[in-house]
This record gives structure tokens, C-alpha cells and sequence, in this order.
């Protein structure tokens, strides 16, 4: 007769249970919608006990699952709040308050993100160096060359 693995010997400790399939989905689903209320990711790691990791992981899926024109919604959606929040600090921005300033830089550095102009950005001075170095050098197309 073989053991039951669900039984255990008096003293030994239960194996840890591990989440249902359907659980899973369900903390995903509720983790999506604490997002989308605008909680943040932290908070809602500490609230389902999972790493933040796990959380971006869940939204990054979920993102990727968004089709086309959900996703341009969902990213205009965060710009009006980003937007928002910009408006809020700006004037006492740049009225000194520091607080306000570094509020106000993290914010242009989220929408930077979102909206990949770091990317751009890249892609551009690459091109610019390139531009240089013709200069510098010769072009190489030259017939002077």
C-alpha cells in the first residue's frame, strides 16, 4: 500500500501549496485591475504576497496580450494621468520646489519610456555621429574621397 501524499508523518510538515491554475489567473486579473485603478506595483506585490517582479511580468504579459487599438487607448490613458500629474507640480516646479522638480523630471522620464523617445533618441545621435565622421573624415563616396 503506498503512501497518500497528502498525508504526512506526525512531526514532518505539510508540503507548501502551490497555486491552482485558476488562482494564478485570478491574482493576475486582480493584479491588472489594481493597475489600471492606478495602485502601484509595490503596493500590489505586498497585497497578493508576490515578488514586484512577478507583478511587472503579469503586466507586461497583459500588455502584450492588449490588442493594437486597447493598447493606444491604455497608453493615452496613462499620458492624461502622467499629464495630470505634470500640471500639479510644474508651476511650483519651477518655482523652485525641489520637490516638485524632481516630481516633475520623473514624470518626463516615464513618458520618455512610454512613449520609446529614449529609443528615438539613440537612433538620432547615431545618425548624427555617422554625419560627423563623413565630415571629419572624407566621405567615402567622394570621388575626392
Amino acid at each position: 500500500m503506498t503512501p497518500d501524499p497528502n498525508e504526512y508523518l506526525l512531526g514532518d510538515l505539510p508540503r507548501p501549496r502551490r497555486a491552482t491554475t485558476i488562482e494564478r489567473a485570478t491574482r493576475r486579473q486582480e493584479a491588472i485591475a489594481l493597475r489600471r485603478a492606478g495602485v502601484g506595483v509595490d503596493a500590489i506585490a505586498t497585497r497578493l504576497k508576490v515578488h514586484p517582479s512577478t507583478v511587472y511580468a503579469w503586466m507586461k504579459d497583459a500588455i502584450a496580450a492588449i490588442p493594437r487599438e486597447d493598447a493606444d487607448e491604455l497608453r493615452s490613458l496613462e499620458l492624461d494621468r502622467l499629464d495630470a500629474i505634470f500640471r500639479g507640480h510644474f508651476h511650483a516646479a519651477v518655482s523652485g520646489d525641489v520637490r516638485s522638480a524632481e516630481t516633475c523630471l520623473k514624470v518626463m522620464e516615464r513618458r520618455a519610456r512610454l512613449l520609446n523617445l529614449d529609443a528615438a533618441r539613440a537612433q538620432g545621435l547615431e545618425q548624427v555621429g555617422g554625419l560627423l565622421d563623413r565630415l571629419v573624415f572624407g566621405d567615402a563616396e567622394s570621388p575626392e574621397g
